[in-house]
């Protein structure tokens, strides 16, 4: 899928950062202010900046989505595991699933602003210098997020990658399903071909969503849950062509 760089496109762009830049000094501020707030509600006030900015992509810049398998996810709290090729779906995913936390890389809860709204949202951050103890904070923070009513979300490839990319899933997500004895609900999506990584243009588009069955560990190998995982989201993505 080849997007074309034209005029409106420029456009669209340009006054989509403008408008974000606009309204991101909000977000901290609404942290400031919910942070005496008990964390569901917190990440309910969160969220509705992830509105925001997914409302100024759809109606600035262009970009629309659609979501399949809705019906898939269980009650309860999950693990919501899929790729990550923009920052489309950071802001999207809140606004598509259930009441989630985010697995992400702790570097990111000392970025100004945005790093403020995402501790806000009670993240869990990864300090991947203390490895397995890494882990097993993050199972730790996992069943006290879950316990309240939280799912939590993690992509396994660790970073962002391009469209038709392929990175081998890192197994934290199967071992954190495993050590809470949940399922993961595993997602697909195409937004890099709209928001690329790392790219200042914003193609419009319709970013294709996928949530499927949620995966049911039936043995305590992490690696083969892992494999199920990767399998049926690389599987996906091939449909979409991504």
């Amino acid at each position: 899928m080849q997007n074309k760089l034209t005029f409106l496109t420029i456009f669209r762009s340009i006054l989509f950062w403008f408008s974000a830049i606009l309204f991101l000094p909000l977000c901290p501020l609404l942290a400031i202010i919910i942070t005496p707030l008990p964390r569901v509600p917190r990440f309910k006030a969160i969220a509705l900046c992830a509105h925001v900015f997914t409302f100024l992509l759809k109606h600035v810049g262009g970009v629309k989505y659609r979501v399949k398998g809705l019906e898939n996810i269980p009650k309860g709290s999950n693990i919501y595991a899929g790729n990550h090729q923009s920052a489309w779906e950071t802001m999207a995913l809140p606004c598509i699933l259930p009441a989630f936390v985010w697995v992400m890389k702790k570097e990111v809860l000392n970025v100004p602003l945005f790093g403020w709204a995402v501790r806000a949202a009670s993240a869990i951050p990864i300090d991947r210098s203390k490895g397995k103890d890494s882990m097993t904070q993050i199972i730790e923070k996992g069943k006290e997020r879950t316990n309240i009513g939280f799912g939590i979300t993690i992509f396994p490839e660790g970073t962002r990658s391009r469209p038709k990319q392929r990175k081998e899933f890192k197994v934290g997500a199967a071992r954190l399903a495993l050590s809470l004895e949940k399922p993961i609900v595993p997602f697909a999506h195409n937004s890099g071909y709209y928001l690329r990584k790392g790219g200042f243009w914003i193609f419009p588009g319709m970013v294709d969503v996928v949530i499927g069955k949620p995966i049911y560990p039936d043995d305590e190998d992490p690696i083969k849950f892992t494999k199920k995982l990767e399998d049926w989201v690389y599987a996906e993505l091939e449909k979409m062509g991504s």
